[in-house]
């Protein structure tokens, strides 16, 4: 079977044919839509990477294929994100997985109604508390970002109710009912729970009334080996998935909340929602004597019954960009009554805190 080095070099000659090819150095967009230089392949840190694990999935090959962008004496040169080479010192945004190492999914069926598929959002998590009377019970949402770290919201991990306690993390849940979860003949692993090394919140948090800040990192006490249950998610880190205006855009919403007939949702839900104007939303917020949203936040949904609710605190609200899914948004507070008509939940927007989580992230 031919290696990725001598497939890169087949596509090479392809490019070649069709005169779409780059010299080194010049400035390229890798099928993420990050921007990047076109350099040689074996200069190239984040792509080296993929190519040296132990095995790549068709999703990597077929990244790594479309990646190419011109050729040297024979020499497949790719388009590497911020032209990073293997000589060049470290940058921190590589500490985080980025496409195709994050934000893909083994399902692409998103159906309209509420229930999730056994293997969609596999970055979704449960945060489990310990409670008065030896009782355990998730209350908090979240998302994987790394295999060490769950992002979740500030209000999940500190203000607890007396004697509460953050005890662990539970990450390929689907079903809380069942101890392995099967969905039309397929069956995924057992979910995993993970010990709790340390949690950072944001030191600006503000629990009152507008919950500014309103963010949080959980690292667990080992890396968690990645499955078609367990991924991460990407984040927004370089353009155009940075810079995007999400307002009038559908966005989704995980999480195993309050529902209109439960106090939590035995199986992972899903809501799809429009972000709104930020200005608007602050101006509904006003009138329940709110103070005004700030840019570090989102709203989004506002339609009757379409809502995150109680339980959905910390879980993602994200979007797919180019078979790429990448989170946005962290589900903070909305109305007294979930499902409101004409007030949109509030999140924490992810890109304003991208440095803060770049930087906490070891």
């Amino acid at each position: 079977m031919p290696s990725i080095v001598q497939r890169l070099l087949v596509g090479v000659l392809m490019l070649m044919v069709c005169s779409k090819a780059l010299g080194q150095g010049q400035s390229c967009v890798n099928p993420a839509g990050q921007p990047g230089k076109c350099i040689p392949f074996r200069e190239c840190q984040p792509l080296l990477a993929i190519y040296n694990k132990q095995f790549t999935t068709p999703e990597e090959s077929t990244f790594l294929r479309n990646s190419l962008c011109g050729a040297v004496e024979r020499k497949p040169l790719v388009c590497c994100p911020g032209g990073t080479s293997a000589q060049q010192p470290k940058q921190k945004t590589t500490v985080l997985p980025q496409a195709p190492q994050c934000g893909y999914q083994l399902t692409d069926r998103l159906f309209g109604g509420q229930a999730t598929e056994l293997f969609e959002f596999p970055w979704t998590a449960l945060i489990e508390y310990q409670k008065p009377g030896g009782v355990y019970d998730f209350h908090c949402g979240g998302s994987l970002i790394h295999a060490r770290y769950v992002l979740t919201a500030a209000h999940c991990v500190q203000g607890l109710p007396r004697g509460w306690k953050v005890n662990r993390v539970r990450l390929g849940e689907w079903d809380t009912r069942t101890e392995v979860d099967c969905q039309d003949g397929n069956c995924a692993s057992a979910p995993v729970d993970l010990d709790i090394e340390s949690i950072v919140s944001h030191r600006d948090y503000v629990a009152r009334d507008a919950h500014e800040n309103d963010i949080a990192l959980v690292r667990f006490k080992r890396d968690v080996a990645f499955s078609d249950t367990i991924r991460p998610i990407c984040l927004p880190l370089a353009n155009p998935a940075r810079s995007r205006n999400l307002v009038g855009l559908s966005n989704y919403a995980a999480g195993w909340g309050r529902t209109e007939t439960a106090s939590a949702s035995p199986v992972k839900l899903k809501v799809a929602l429009t972000v709104q104007d930020l200005a608007a939303c602050s101006r509904k917020y006003q009138n329940t004597n709110t103070p005004p949203l700030k840019q570090s936040q989102l709203c989004a949904g506002g339609l009757a019954g379409k809502d995150t609710c109680s339980g959905d605190s910390g879980g993602p609200l994200m979007s797919q960009q180019a078979g790429t899914w990448y989170l946005y948004g962290v589900v903070s507070f909305g109305p007294n009554k979930c499902g409101t008509a004409g007030y949109p939940g509030v999140y924490t927007n992810v890109v304003s805190f991208l440095d803060w989580i770049q930087d906490n992230v070891q």
